[in-house]
């Protein structure tokens, strides 16, 4: 008989970005994630310590072997000592012998190596030079806000454990998922009665996926397991079957293609351009700008500032700013009526696009309607030069001539899929990730793809698409109203109401046990 578990207990884990999202009780899916945490981990120096005492075990063996040398002498001086009275006692032949005053010596003495031997063996004992098992052990490793706030001293290294998608420590992983589940949504592990939806990148490899479902069966003691793809869930959360998904994450820009709740595997793109290179981009930018340096007494502008910039609000995309557009119309000799029609929608989107975000970003150091806008940063404000704030983020859509560009990804992704579902994907696209919340980016990239990919003749053929449109998420989730970010996690909690009860798509205990980690492939929704 299966087991029934409430949805109280449902826990949905987002990992394979910058951060790590989290959240149990999934009864009602307009609720936001819980718990948002960067996936880094803090490793103490005192661990590091230990670690260096472990990794020399020549020098703990030669000191065991120089005290089992020295125990072995004085066994021997012992031995000597015995015999030479019991030549002494033989001597005596005409008296009856008395009492072999060695023998309650060498009494006391094995008593004391069995004592000896007693200590070793017991870590309790006192002098026993294992440590106490039942002692807390300090934590290896710190996260979230301990980790922010820690003395940096007090640490060895900071360690990104996913970068560009990809785990690069499956122990700090660990220690990070074991974090979330007994510190952050207060579940012992001991008694782990919540079945946990894993959302996971679409890179991620069928080794990788077993890796997790290891983890999570022997590491957090999980009942019961499902794996699923982030686009595709994406494609779920914004209330359709199939999409072509782009997902603007820190390090990595994925392009993926979702057909009938399937993904299209060889579809799948990626570019290094992200959400990191747009903050090195606005640095460079910043840095470059005299008035900005003046403010700052010379100095260069730092990192730390460029991403406080760019995380204020400020930057957001201006599609009549070098884009061939001025004023709704084409510019560009030759452009036909029905193109320049689709432009000046394009960019009415992306005016419209950022006045609805204009609101969302105005509380966030910026003065927002005014013509030079201003930051405060430490204490200080800056006046920041406004066409800086509208280049930086192009480089997410317009790359580098050393990186193909966002829409030749696209391009390439939709290519890999049937003739006949190609029209229907460009109908259907999905903007999804943490550096797809700048302003105006839907418009920007619609005008790109309108000049690119619509043909300019009237006449239509069966295969080509007639018109670029966005997906977004349904009014009624309420609750995730400007969150279209994280319709993969939306996504993922409404996935788990169905499927975490149901046998036929998750992987149980039991199952595991009988087959091991690969048994994940099995199953799917």
């Amino acid at each position: 008989m299966a087991v029934t578990h409430q949805e109280r207990n449902f826990v949905v884990i987002e990992i394979g970005g910058y951060t790590t999202k989290a959240l149990r009780d999934t009864t009602d899916v307009n609720i936001l994630p819980s718990v948002e945490i960067r996936t880094r981990a803090g490793i103490l120096k005192q661990e590091a310590e230990k670690a260096d005492e472990a990794a020399s075990p020549l020098d703990k063996s030669s000191e065991q072997e120089s005290k089992l040398q020295k125990q072995q002498d004085q066994g021997q001086e012992h031995t000597r000592e015995q015999t030479k009275e019991q030549q002494e006692q033989a001597a005596a032949a005409l008296s009856p012998p008395p009492p072999p005053a060695s023998t309650e010596s060498e009494n006391e003495g094995t008593d004391s190596q069995e004592k000896d031997a007693e200590k070793k063996d017991d870590p309790a004992a006192p002098g026993s030079s294992t440590k106490d098992t039942d002692e807390p052990a300090e934590p290896s490793y710190i996260f979230g806000t301990a980790l922010e706030t820690i003395d940096p001293g007090l640490l060895e290294a900071t360690v990104d454990i996913i970068q560009a998608g990809r785990v690069q420590d499956w122990d700090l992983l660990s220690a990070l998922l074991r974090h979330i589940l007994v510190k952050e949504l207060g579940i012992r592990i001991s008694d782990n009665y919540c079945p946990i939806m894993f959302s996971v990148p679409p890179q991620w490899s069928k080794v990788d996926h077993e890796a997790l479902t290891q983890v999570a069966f022997e590491d957090l003691n999980a009942p019961s397991v499902e794996i699923m793809e982030q686009p595709l869930l994406a494609v779920y959360g914004n209330g359709a079957i199939s999409g072509l998904v782009v997902d603007f994450g820190h390090s990595v820009t994925t392009v993926s293609a979702v057909v009938d709740n399937c993904i299209v595997y060889n579809s799948v793109a990626q570019s290094t351009i992200a959400g990191s290179a747009v903050t090195e981009r606005l640095r460079e930018l910043l840095d470059a700008d005299e008035g900005l340096r003046a403010q700052m007494d010379g100095e260069h502008v730092s990192l730390d500032f460029a991403q406080a910039v760019k995380e204020s609000g400020l930057c957001k995309f201006q599609l009549l700013s070098g884009t061939g557009v001025s004023n709704g119309k084409a510019s560009a000799s030759g452009t036909s009526a029905s193109s320049s029609s689709v432009t000046a929608a394009a960019a009415a989107a992306a005016d419209s696009e950022a006045a609805q975000q204009e609101g969302n970003n105005s509380g966030n150091g910026g003065n927002g309607a005014s013509d030079v806008p201003s930051f405060k940063y430490l204490g200080k404000k800056y006046t920041l030069p406004r066409d800086v704030l509208h280049k930086a983020p192009e480089i997410l859509i317009r790359s580098p001539p050393t990186h193909v560009p966002l829409v030749s990804l696209m391009k390439q992704a939709v290519l890999a899929c049937d003739l006949e579902r190609r029209a229907s994907l460009w109908e259907s696209i999905h903007v999804v990730g943490g550096s797809s919340q700048f302003a105006g980016i839907k418009g920007f990239l619609q005008f790109e793809l309108e000049t690119t990919v619509l043909p300019t003749s009237n006449i239509f053929a069966n295969s080509q698409s007639r018109e670029i449109k966005f997906a977004s998420l349904p009014e009624y989730f309420v609750g995730w109203r400007n969150r279209g970010h994280w319709s993969a996690f939306l996504g993922a909690c409404i996935v788990a109401k169905i499927t975490l009860n149901d046998s036929r798509h998750n992987v149980t205990r039991i199952e595991y046990n009988e087959n091991g980690p690969s048994i994940i492939h099995t199953k799917s929704f």
